[in-house]
């Protein structure tokens, strides 16, 4: 049985968002972006913008959001279009 559907994803959005703004609160630079599920594979990709991957650790675990693992990322924007 699937556990991964839209109603699950919006709650795991919701405690990413949640706990993320709890730590800012406590002084922590992180910030919850967004989050891309692939809903048949059951996984869930997470963007964060934070100081430290210790930081986006810190706020998965203040969700109870289990993860496999945390990479840095970099990411490129389109050049804009005239």
């Amino acid at each position: 049985m699937r556990q991964l559907d839209h109603a699950a994803t919006a709650a795991i959005a919701g405690r990413l968002d949640r706990a993320a703004s709890e730590l800012r609160g406590l002084g922590l630079t992180v910030v919850w972006l967004r989050l891309l599920a692939l809903l048949e594979e059951e996984t869930c990709f997470c963007l964060f913008s934070a100081e430290t991957v210790g930081h986006v650790v810190t706020a998965n675990t203040r969700a109870g959001f289990d993860f496999d693992h945390i990479a840095e990322v970099v990411t490129v924007e389109p050049p804009a279009q005239p």
